[in-house]
């Protein structure tokens, strides 16, 4: 998955969400791309009550990436009061997330 475009983005947020079931797999890819081990913290969570994954991109952009999202068949969500504090977008999907990982985005703030 082509993610180029989404340098114009900033604020970037990364988050995971994971059930127990789903734990070995998740951090032995994040591990595979990253060359690091995610530790849980805030953005990274173990969470009894999921079935799967579930991963969110938080950020911000002062150009419209819309079309760009379009192609990809993926939804923005927007919230003018802000996720996460500040961040005016929300994107949750798993694939584009790892494609972000693979382009060297991170857990946490990038």
């Amino acid at each position: 998955m082509d993610v180029t475009f989404f340098t114009r983005a900033h604020d970037v947020l990364l988050e995971a969400e994971v059930s127990p079931s789903k734990i070995d797999h998740f951090e032995n890819n994040y591990t595979s791309a990253t060359g690091v081990t995610p530790s849980h913290d805030q953005h990274y969570q173990r969470q009894d009550n999921k079935w799967g994954t579930e991963c969110r991109i938080y950020f911000n952009c002062e150009n419209d990436l819309n079309d760009e999202f379009a192609d990809l068949d993926i939804e923005v969500e927007s919230n003018e009061r802000g996720y996460r504090g500040d961040r005016v977008y929300r994107v949750n999907n798993v694939e584009f997330f790892w494609a972000l990982v693979n382009a060297g985005y991170r857990l946490g703030v990038n």
